[in-house]
């Protein structure tokens, strides 16, 4: 008698491996980040669910450019690190 499981494989990556130009969902940020910076981070609208685009990357990948909510932010390549998405 054989046993047959399904499972829900969900792919998660970090937002600085995501292509440009296409939107993704995010899922939580690392906690690795410090608590003011997260707090910030919130602030301005990374939140679980919330649809964001990565729009360009700087030529060493230092900087991101990121679209969230209708506006655009650079952030630092550590922050982006951070960020899970699907």
């Amino acid at each position: 008698m054989s046993i047959k499981l399904k499972f829900d494989i969900v792919y998660y990556m970090r937002l600085s491996e995501c292509k440009e130009n296409k939107y993704y969902s995010i899922i939580k940020i690392d906690s690795l980040l410090s608590e003011k910076l997260r707090r910030r981070l919130y602030d301005l609208g990374f939140l679980a669910g919330q649809k964001v685009r990565v729009v360009n990357k700087s030529l060493l990948k230092k900087a991101y450019m990121i679209e969230i909510r209708g506006y655009t932010l650079s952030l630092r390549n550590t922050i982006v690190n951070s960020i899970m998405v699907e």
